[in-house]
């Protein structure tokens, strides 16, 4: 049993809002907007849309519906939930320790990452990059000491978060983030799609051509469904942990994809149009905010101003993502080494910061140092999210339905009966056979495999 002391520093959402926001925080992230708008400029436009949209159901709600359940049973981070909701066993355990290390790895290269946002933003107040924009990147990422400096004040912001509890903190800051993130989606919307040339992107964005429909675009859909809204990983579990046990949690599952899938929708509006617009490519990663978006700004009228808003919008996105993970971590501490939150927060920020350094310097000084032909930011995101999300995934689908058991999940999905769950059937269906079959598709593609 949890002593009063660590109820305290474990803390509870003040409201449902707060949940849902902090949730669909964690799921929006940078994924959203630098892989998104490329897949679908790929693999067809409106085709991959729709295939997107039918993978959200299948795969995306059930999942969340799971991992809300988990969660709000065992009031604990993913390591005490397994190890609760299992009477002990040591192999639950150790799928929960999976998930909590998946974003202790994940959060040591994404602040880093979240450094380069935060140092683009304040950039764009001095008016934008001049000149020869990938040297200026380039020069940038290899420096073996500035991007410490970002990534050690990226750290910091969230850490500062984290520290103020779930109420004082996460849920405080992901009230105002959230909103502000869509209304500067909304913001650069309207730029983007008034650019001439614009309405080639849009019409090619919007309109499905069913006859290039294939199993590789629901495949791509997949996998970008299972990595943007951290399927595996035990934060949206964890963040349940803090649940009371009368809210909706069938409501509130099919509210953090929807809002997950229209920042992706957005980010495609934004992106799409403006590179149709130039005549550029949309690439993957770090090329599209960092070297293409970029100059699209560069052509633009107003466009330090409109590169200032996107910036701004990436750091909200990346640091909603990034109080979730350093939370997990944090979770950990309090509940199993019974240490407060304050001394948690900074002592895991700490650690990860320190962690993720080789990311940092592996794109400059240490570039020679590879794993696999990957550098150590490469190696450390190949093996978190291909390797260990999957397998996390994989595992809570298997315990849900093998070892928790259907209907006990549908019990505290319904609070004993209390709350309509129509779709409790379709869901159980999905969770026992589906999901966990797309899980390996995603898991032998993404991997290479098998091929498709």
């Amino acid at each position: 049993m949890e002593d009063s002391k660590t109820k305290n520093q474990r803390g509870q959402w003040a409201s449902a809002l707060g949940f849902v926001m902090a949730a669909a925080g964690a799921a929006v992230g940078l994924g959203n907007v630098w892989k998104f708008p490329y897949l679908a400029s790929k693999f067809g436009g409106g085709t991959f849309l729709f295939a997107y949209i039918i993978m959200l159901l299948v795969l995306g709600l059930p999942i969340l519906v799971t991992e809300i359940v988990l969660g709000r049973r065992g009031k604990l981070n993913p390591v005490g939930t397994y190890a609760k909701l299992s009477n002990g066993s040591k192999w639950w355990k150790f799928v929960g320790f999976v998930a909590v290390s998946v974003n202790f790895i994940v959060l040591s290269y994404y602040s880093v990452v979240g450094g380069w946002i935060t140092n683009y933003m304040f950039k764009y107040i001095t008016g934008g990059i001049k000149g020869d924009i990938p040297a200026y990147f380039g020069g940038f990422i290899t420096n073996p000491i500035t991007p410490l400096f970002w990534h050690a004040l990226f750290m910091a912001a969230t850490i500062f978060i984290v520290v103020k509890g779930i109420s004082g903190g996460i849920e405080k800051a992901s009230k105002i983030m959230m909103p502000a993130l869509f209304i500067l989606f909304l913001v650069l919307v309207a730029r983007a799609v008034t650019l001439p040339g614009a309405m080639k992107g849009i019409a090619y964005y919007l309109t499905p051509d069913f006859s290039k429909l294939t199993g590789l675009t629901f495949l791509m859909a997949m996998g970008q469904i299972f990595f943007s809204l951290n399927i595996g990983a035990g934060c949206t579990m964890t963040y349940a942990s803090y649940l009371s046990s009368d809210e909706n949690i069938p409501k509130m599952s099919a509210i953090v994809p929807a809002m997950d899938f229209m920042a992706a929708f957005l980010a495609g509006m934004i992106v799409i149009p403006a590179v149709f617009a130039f005549g550029l490519d949309p690439a993957a990663g770090p090329p599209l905010l960092f070297i293409t978006m970029p100059h699209v700004f560069s052509q633009m009228p107003l466009g330090a101003l409109f590169g200032f808003l996107f910036f701004v919008l990436m750091l909200f996105a990346a640091l909603t993502s990034s109080i979730s993970m350093l939370e997990v971590n944090v979770s950990f501490l309090v509940d199993h080494f019974k240490k407060d939150r304050l001394k948690s927060a900074i002592w895991a920020g700490a650690i990860i910061f320190l962690v993720g350094i080789p990311s940092s310097l592996g794109q400059g000084v240490f570039s020679w140092f590879k794993i696999g032909g990957l550098d150590f930011l490469s190696a450390a995101d190949f093996l978190a999210s291909y390797i260990m999300m999957p397998f996390g995934a994989f595992m809570m689908c298997i315990f849900v339905s093998r070892r928790f058991g259907i209907d006990e999940a549908i019990k505290e999905a319904t609070n004993n009966g209390k709350i309509d769950f129509r779709l409790k059937n379709v869901w159980a269906f999905l969770i026992k056979y589906v999901v966990p079959i797309i899980i390996i598709l995603v898991f032998l593609s993404s991997t290479g495999i098998m091929k498709f």
